[in-house]
């Protein structure tokens, strides 16, 4: 019997792998397991993409490696000004700093583009004012090779007023991300980058509700309709109804776009922006002088940070499948380096499939596929068991076929 059982054990592992399935029928009482359906080669980020198939309550870990590339080949980078009246001193200093900028970052990176934008907060009191010129967010110049346009775009931005202490920060940055390839021009294969000037906090979710009168027209004071995180400013004037975003938000559509965000700060609101990116999961915070005079070392240092630095962050986990990520980030990673992280999935069993991603910011990112029938799959002590635990990974994988793109 003994000798028939292994015959049978391998009769059905040999099924398995006709159709690649081998970690499917492996001998042992545990279901979950992995199949790599993506992997490219020089890509910073690999696997591509995952196919999992989870047991409720097996864990099951799945390594990601990161490669630090020695530098960028592509560099896109977007200057989001703060256009508040409290950084009327800094303004003139930019635009006097434009040509240092361009001949460090194009020495370090030939293939750099280039684009601006601008914000200042939502015109409606006690935030802004639309009378006084404010506004909540304005792309001045989508990216470009052309420096000359640059600098006339710098040139041509101006302060307004601003008339509480926050900012529309959160806002710029959503805006940025959602009108990533629309209107901004971020290349797929770039290393894409936002440098965040300004010298106030930031408003966020809630903060709405202290508006004048009632300007999204809801019946209720203040603004409480939600952000619904779209390209569209609604309202009029423009950003005026709906809220600000959450932190949650912005992340999330930092992280879809692939941008990592550079804070450029001046010392008295650092550590509110230290928190935010430690909220994030990503980006740096580095110090700007009270008239921003080094903003060119800061940005590059910056830089340095974020293309060192490597972090992996879930998206679209909508069932809380990533049980952890160890470890939660890899500092100073010399280049052309690569750095591994394990990934535990684990299924609680009320979740259905899904396809959530594993993102390194700056890099690339991972797809996982993952597919949770709640079969009882038998343990492989007979031949039945072996057979069943065979047929059941081959027809879970015919259907991850079919709802799945394999890329």
């Amino acid at each position: 019997m003994t000798s028939f059982v292994r015959k049978a054990s391998t009769f059905a592992f040999s099924i398995a792998c006709s159709f690649g399935l081998t970690g499917l029928v492996a001998p042992s009482g545990a279901f979950a397991q992995s199949i790599v359906t993506g992997s490219t080669p020089g890509n910073p980020v690999n696997p591509s993409v995952y196919d999992v198939f989870l047991d409720t309550g097996d864990p099951l870990n799945i390594p990601i490696t990161v490669t630090v590339p020695a530098t960028p080949t592509k560099l896109d980078l977007v200057l989001l000004e703060d256009l508040s009246g409290s950084f009327f001193n800094d303004l003139p200093v930019l635009k006097s700093l434009v040509p240092n900028l361009v001949s460090s970052l194009t020495s370090m990176v030939p293939d750099t583009l280039f684009g601006v934008s601008s914000f200042v907060d939502k015109p409606v009191l006690p935030f802004g004012d639309q009378f006084s010129g404010d506004f909540l967010y304005r792309t001045d110049l989508g990216l470009t090779s052309d420096t000359a346009l640059l600098q006339s775009s710098v040139n041509s931005l101006f302060t307004t007023d601003g008339s509480d202490l926050a900012e529309g920060q959160l806002e710029a940055l959503l805006q940025i991300a959602v009108r990533a390839k629309s209107e901004i021009g971020f290349r797929d294969d770039a290393f894409k980058v936002v440098v965040l000037s300004t010298d106030a906090i930031f408003h966020q979710a809630g903060d709405g509700l202290d508006a004048f009168g009632d300007p999204d027209g809801d019946g209720n004071p203040g603004i409480q309709t939600p952000n619904n995180g779209d390209a569209i400013l609604d309202g009029n004037p423009a950003g005026t109804g709906e809220d600000y975003p959450t932190i949650e938000q912005v992340k999330t559509a930092l992280m879809d776009a692939g941008i990592v965000p550079i804070f450029a700060i001046t010392s008295g609101t650092l550590s509110s922006y230290q928190n935010l990116v430690d909220q994030f999961g990503f980006g740096t915070v580095v110090e700007l002088s009270d008239s921003s005079s080094n903003l060119v070392d800061a940005i590059l240092a910056g830089l340095e940070d974020i293309t060192r630095d490597i972090t992996l962050v879930p998206v679209n986990d909508d069932f809380g499948y990533v049980d952890s990520i160890i470890p939660s980030d890899f500092s100073s990673v010399p280049a052309g380096e690569s750095r591994t992280f394990q990934v535990s999935l684990l299924s609680d069993g009320t979740g259905r499939d899904d396809t959530l991603k594993l993102v390194a910011p700056g890099f690339g990112e991972t797809v996982v596929n993952v597919d949770v029938d709640d079969v009882t799959v038998p343990e492989p002590s007979s031949v039945l068991g072996l057979l069943a635990m065979s047929s059941f990974g081959v027809a879970s994988a015919f259907k991850r076929k079919r709802n799945q793109k394999v890329q």
